[in-house]
């Protein structure tokens, strides 16, 4: 079956902050959705682009997910708590909910272990040898792009040439909830400590890591296999 690609348009961090803010409303759908078409509305002329900016913006923070409810009510919980760390949970739920926006993190992470510079010609060619040449895929890793630079993560000096923008996360709590959504959309089931400390979905984030952080949260599990610690999800 084919991936579901899903991200149609590019997300602002002033959106994004916006969906949150009305969630503390306690808004009922309809009085949700209203309120987020009024406010996309001074920024977007087209009814049909507002809907589908408005819809991405729903699935990421409103609409009911069995996957992903605990995650965003712990995203909900950390944005109250530390405002000033809005960005990498906004980048988190994005992670969890569109696996291409994932799958590109992915890539770029990768590339950027061995290059500077990160071509769109490049990341389209990989993401398409994985995912099949879709028109819908090809039109998605513009918004993705674009919403990475939206989000500040990426900058362009030339066009279809991007350098990564670091973002250090020292607050513990933040790095661990980073580290949750990067096992759940990786590919393995354990990682070792090193694996931990450079992460590809991670890849605009500068973090520091230690074992004694993760023992004390609840949501992960240490283990010693032949001498090597490795951490896993309970």
């Amino acid at each position: 079956m084919a991936k579901t690609v899903g991200l149609s348009r590019n997300i602002k961090m002033q959106w994004l902050n916006k969906a949150v803010a009305l969630l503390y409303d306690n808004l009922e759908e309809t009085e949700y959705k209203s309120a987020l078409n009024e406010y996309l509305g001074f920024e977007i002329g087209s009814a049909i682009n507002i809907r589908k900016t408005r819809e991405i913006l729903m699935h990421l923070w409103f609409y009911k997910d069995d996957e992903t409810n605990d995650i965003r009510e712990l995203g909900l919980s950390l944005i109250r708590a530390y405002p000033d760390y809005a960005l990498p949970i906004h980048w988190c739920i994005i992670l969890i909910t569109y696996p291409v926006f994932a799958d590109v993190c992915k890539l770029i992470g990768r590339i950027s272990d061995f290059q500077e510079e990160i071509t769109l010609a490049q990341l389209k060619q990989k993401l398409f040898d994985e995912w099949g040449e879709r028109t819908t895929l090809f039109h998605s890793t513009d918004k993705i792009i674009m919403t990475m630079k939206d989000m500040g993560v990426l900058s362009c000096e030339k066009p279809g040439k991007y350098h990564i923008q670091k973002y250090p996360i020292s607050n513990e709590q933040i790095v661990n909830y980073m580290l949750l959504v990067a096992i759940k959309v990786g590919e393995n089931s354990y990682y070792t400590l090193p694996d931990l400390t450079n992460i590809g979905v991670l890849f605009p984030f500068e973090y520091r890591m230690n074992k004694e952080q993760l023992i004390t949260d609840d949501h992960f599990v240490i283990n010693n296999f032949g001498g090597e610690i490795t951490v896993a999800l309970k």
